[in-house]
């Protein structure tokens, strides 16, 4: 069911390859991701990404806003003046559609024929994805990246009437998007590896996520790290006594559990503070946690904010507690700020922590154990500062310029 890249000129359609600096070629590539605007990492890293290729390259970003709310209409990751955004509308929805939508909520139904074309109706309506067809086919693309599963499934239902190699980033583990009773396509699994199918490659993450991929999709895959989003003159100060952790404040992220363990810690460890940099859903559940356990003298959530890095320095350690993830970009983050981690041991933070090294990774989610490493490292300052040295080392070889060579060998089989 896998399918190969395609080499050099299979999708040259006009004269949009131009002869650029160095003997480089000039693409001119299509990107589509759900939000620009959000505060995260899917959104730091694809601003990133688009940035340094938008040196060589002619790129174009297709954002429907559609979490506009969460975080404002605002990005403070740096984005090129060269890069062109366009915001496009989500399909109007009918009440058919709504009833669709709504009948999948509660049941789930993707099994049959029929199911999934009513599912395609209600979420990809034809009129929808013939609009897309035509702007990609008219601007003359050479490329297209959809970002995440739902532009990979919009994306793979137009793959063979657009004139443009098709690719898909991935910014979720395997168990983030298929998990049976949290994955985000748990229902719609059969409808992802269709789509994905005819795209030309799918980009993930890491080796596990792509291991899964074949195993369990039949797919192939190219294994694309994400890099660290900023670099930061200012350290944080490990010998202050506050645990942070960032990121969106969702089920995912475990922060129900961190709140668990800090409240056994600050049993015995009574100065240390814990601050939760982000905002989601869970975060009223969240503070009435923190108020339950009486903690809101030491624990604080800040909600949204765009001062993602002037947070981070007030930590002196980092914890992430994630069920899942792809990638995680706030572990670079912390490794660039010189913060040691500490994590549960799930398949994304193996490539960018190792137990001892640049901190302590605990078994999954197994909160006893991650209690005893919040009370080594707040014990031992110069086994924090050992670690935060090895972050830093860590964090240099996730500059951004190593990652954006493996996407140019990426790029130069489509041109």
């Amino acid at each position: 069911m896998g399918t190969g890249v395609r080499r050099r000129g299979s999708f040259r359609q006009s004269c949009n390859i131009l002869k650029g600096e160095q003997g480089r070629y000039m693409a001119k590539i299509g990107i589509i991701i759900s939000s620009l605007t959000t505060c995260g990492g899917e959104e730091r890293v694809v601003s990133l990404i688009a940035s340094e290729l938008a040196k060589h390259h002619d790129i174009t970003i297709y954002t429907y806003e559609s979490r506009r709310l969460e975080g404002g209409k605002r990005n403070d990751y740096p984005l090129s003046d060269r890069i062109r955004v366009q915001e496009v509308e989500a399909a109007r929805e009918s009440f058919f559609q709504h009833g669709i939508k709504l009948l999948y909520h509660f049941t789930g139904m993707t099994s049959g024929k029929i199911s999934q074309m009513l599912l395609k109706k209600a979420f990809y309506p034809e009129e929808h994805l013939e609009e897309w067809v035509e702007r990609i086919n008219a601007e003359k693309y050479d490329l297209m990246i959809a970002v995440s599963g739902a532009n990979t499934i919009l994306l793979g239902y137009i793959a063979d009437r657009i004139r443009a190699g098709c690719i898909s980033w991935e910014h979720s583990s395997y168990e983030g998007y298929f998990d049976r009773k949290t994955g985000y396509y748990r229902n719609r699994v059969q409808v992802y590896q269709k789509c994905a199918a005819k795209l030309h490659m799918r980009v993930v993450l890491n080796q596990d996520i792509a291991d899964k991929y074949e195993q369990r999709l039949g797919l192939d895959t190219t294994v694309i790290p994400n890099p660290k989003s900023f670099a930061s003159h200012e350290k944080a100060d490990v010998s202050a006594r506050c645990f942070v952790t960032c990121g969106r404040v969702e089920q995912e992220k475990g922060y129900d559990d961190l709140i668990e363990a800090f409240a056994e810690f600050s049993m015995k460890n009574k100065d240390w503070k814990l601050l939760i940099i982000g905002g989601g859903s869970m975060e009223q559940k969240l503070r009435e946690m923190i108020k339950e356990k009486k903690l809101q003298d030491k624990a604080r959530i800040t909600g949204y904010i765009h001062e993602v890095k002037e947070n981070l320095l007030k930590g002196s350690v980092f914890v992430m507690t994630s069920r899942w993830e792809g990638f995680p970009m706030t572990i670079t983050e912390a490794l660039e700020m010189g913060l040691p981690v500490i994590a549960y041991d799930i398949p994304a933070i193996g490539p960018l922590v190792t137990d001892g090294v640049e901190g302590r990774v605990v078994p999954a989610f197994q909160r006893g154990e991650l209690v005893k490493a919040m009370e080594e490292l707040a014990g031992d300052v110069e086994c924090r500062k050992r670690m935060s040295g090895n972050a830093l080392i860590k964090a240099e070889m996730l500059e951004p310029e190593r990652v954006v060579e493996q996407w140019e060998r990426l790029i130069a089989n489509y041109v």
